[in-house]
């Protein structure tokens, strides 16, 4: 092909570019301009989100620490010391461990051995964590902040943390603010501030008391033009952790001068003829793609076993889908799957898998007549009344039909739909599990209110155990939660003799992991021999951890 050719070739996406540069250019700029600010308040909310979730993941460990101490005895003996000193060790945000009987009056903190005469408020809750700001320590010469656990015993157990430790704590953000700080929710009082404090003026309704996050820009009481952004915590929606930039600050070098504007008009003009090129060439887009993948039944199903660890037996299997793409391979679902949930096509490939384990599973279902199949079901999901409608259908001839989805999904989309769906399977006798439990938001309170049946726990929590990881006792506090609430949980990740026989003595015997088997096609699990023939452990070990489980 002579050059003329390619010349020619090359006029249809320099027109097609041109065209829309001039929209760009005409109607585009003052939308650049919006989104570039976007950005700029964005950066700030990541930031902030992130600091957030750093203390969040520190209140679940002192919750979990609290959790435990409710165990202890009410006294200040020896032992209740060591064992305060200990939390002390994997807590270095908490400056004092204190245990205050009904009336308030401290019983025993980490630092004293004679108690001397002090109290704090008491006001017992239905909700078992509170905070309790501004407070001083026992020792009377540092301010900060309590949070607190009320046992049934009227006794509370808390952690005492430094204002100056949370101070410490905002001052690892980089940003220049006009202040950052920890406000109280109902007040908007101030309990740990870096910078001045300034609220905005001028706006439709109160700010406080505050039970949800805001964005808010305009002019604050201190007469400078400001953006606010304010984020209760999720773990203790009694505090806030709120920011506000000045907007000359955040929003310097948005505004490009003229000769900048032309280069960076110039550059588009470039970038549009190469996608438009680019466009001409593609075949089919990601859409298209998975929709012809489905066609040509390249996406398969692979079942991954769920054990009775006490005996070895199969209960169920969680199935997964794999793409065996005909150039590329065998594609992780890592890479696949956040591909069909952001083109729509997650809801018809579930419908195939179903279509597919129904005749898969037949003659495993003839060998284990009480074995369930585990699916794991989005957002996206619970929004369609049609797949529901196929879920159900296919409950007939799948008895043992079980769904998952992750807390972050059940928390991120809150609504009256989801939770609705959920109730809805729930009554036609689908069991409901949350998957990856304690990873999202581990917010604890919301699972008296879900239809559930099942708690997952992570496998990065199974990991922990005989580690000697922080994180470890998390574990202990989400297998108590599920034995309060008459949960079941399944724990995955499972892959060591030493797990198994830590999680069976603490009453977990539902186990899914390498330990048992991997997940593997329905051929492969129908050659397998179950109850297996050796446990992970001696099995007089298992018959007695047996006996002292309770019944299914």
């Amino acid at each position: 092909m002579d050059w003329k050719a390619r010349l020619r070739r090359l006029v249809s996406p320099f027109i097609s570019a041109s065209v829309v540069l001039l929209l760009l250019l005409s109607v585009g700029y003052p939308t650049m301009l919006l989104q570039a600010k976007a950005q700029r308040q964005d950066e700030v909310r990541l930031q902030v989100d992130q600091l957030a979730r750093y203390f969040e993941h520190s209140v679940v460990d002192i919750v979990a620490a609290l959790i435990e101490m409710e165990s202890l005895p009410r006294n200040c003996s020896a032992y209740v010391q060591r064992k305060f000193h200990y939390f002390h060790a994997g807590l270095s945000q908490v400056a004092e461990f204190s245990l205050f009987d009904r009336k308030g009056q401290l019983v025993c903190s980490s630092w004293q051995t004679s108690v001397e005469p002090y109290s704090v408020p008491h006001e017992p809750s239905s909700n078992h964590i509170h905070v309790r700001a501004p407070v001083m320590d026992s020792l009377q010469n540092r301010v900060g902040l309590h949070i607190g656990r009320f046992g049934r015993d009227g006794y509370e157990n808390t952690a005492f943390i430094p204002m100056q430790t949370l101070r410490d704590t905002m001052s690892s953000l980089v940003l220049n603010y006009q202040f950052l700080g920890f406000i109280d929710a109902q007040s908007g009082v101030p309990l740990a501030l870096n910078g001045t404090y300034s609220l905005p003026v001028n706006i439709p309704t109160a700010l406080f008391p505050l039970t949800t996050p805001q964005m808010l820009e305009g002019r604050g009481d201190n007469l400078h033009s400001q953006y606010w952004y304010a984020r209760p915590l999720v773990s203790l929606p009694q505090l806030v952790l709120m920011i506000s930039v000045d907007t000359k600050t955040l929003y310097q070098g948005v505004y490009l001068p003229s000769w900048q504007w032309w280069l960076l008009a110039l550059v588009l003009q470039l970038l549009l003829t190469l996608l438009f090129i680019f466009l001409r060439q593609k075949a089919t887009d990601p859409k298209r793609q998975l929709l012809t993948a489905m066609r040509q039944r390249q996406f398969f199903n692979v079942y991954q076993p769920i054990v009775d660890a006490r005996d070895g037996s199969l209960m169920g299997v969680e199935v997964l889908m794999r793409w065996q793409h005909p150039v590329a391979g065998l594609i992780n679902p890592a890479e696949f799957i956040p591909m069909t949930e952001s083109t729509g096509v997650i809801v018809p490939l579930t419908v195939l898998q179903m279509e597919q384990a129904q005749i898969e599973l037949e003659p495993l279902l003839a060998l284990y007549p009480k074995l369930y199949l585990s699916l794991n079901l989005s957002a996206q999901h619970l929004n369609s009344s049609a797949f529901i409608s196929q879920l159900l259908h296919h409950k007939r001839y799948l008895p043992g039909l079980h769904v998952e989805i992750t807390e972050s999904e059940i928390m991120e989309h809150n609504n009256p739909v989801i939770l609705a769906t959920l109730q809805q399977l729930r009554q036609q006798k689908i069991a409901i599990a949350i998957d990856d439990f304690g990873t999202g938001y581990s917010s604890l309170g919301y699972l008296q209110s879900l239809p559930v049946n099942t708690l997952k726990v992570d496998r990065s929590f199974v990991a922990t155990i005989g580690t000697g990881s922080v994180n470890a006792p998390v574990l202990e506090a989400i297998i108590q939660l599920s034995q309060n609430l008459d949960i079941d949980i399944i724990a995955e990740g499972v892959e060591t003799g030493q797990q198994a026989e830590w999680l069976l003595r603490h009453g977990v015997w539902r186990h899914q992991g390498w330990l048992y088997a991997r997940a593997e096609r329905v051929d492969a699990l129908l050659r397998q021999q179950w109850p297996a023939a050796t446990l992970p452990f001696p099995a007089q070990v298992a018959r007695k951890i047996k006996r002292k489980a309770p019944a299914e």
